[in-house]
């Protein structure tokens, strides 16, 4: 994992923070949305809009939704900027 996907997994932990009440030192990249977090879909458009915040990029939630865990979603997003 390069520097660019840890940095996205920190916005992840804090947004996971944020929207479950968790401590986001309990959280990595292993963290899985559904299994760790149960995320419903309108959790994953609420990750995906902090990531759009923050990249001023857009995160399309239903890609997002297909990424198993933290360590996914970062990937994704550093692919999708690296194009």
């Amino acid at each position: 994992m390069n520097d660019f996907q840890e940095e996205v997994v920190e916005i992840l932990k804090n947004k996971a923070a944020d929207i479950f009440g968790v401590d986001p030192s309990t959280l990595s990249e292993g963290t899985s949305f559904v299994d760790d977090l149960h995320c419903k879909s309108v959790n994953i458009v609420q990750f995906a809009s902090a990531l759009e915040d923050e990249y001023e990029v857009e995160v399309p939630y239903m890609q997002l939704n297909k990424c198993a865990t933290f360590a996914d979603a970062a990937k994704f997003v550093d692919d999708a900027l690296s194009m």
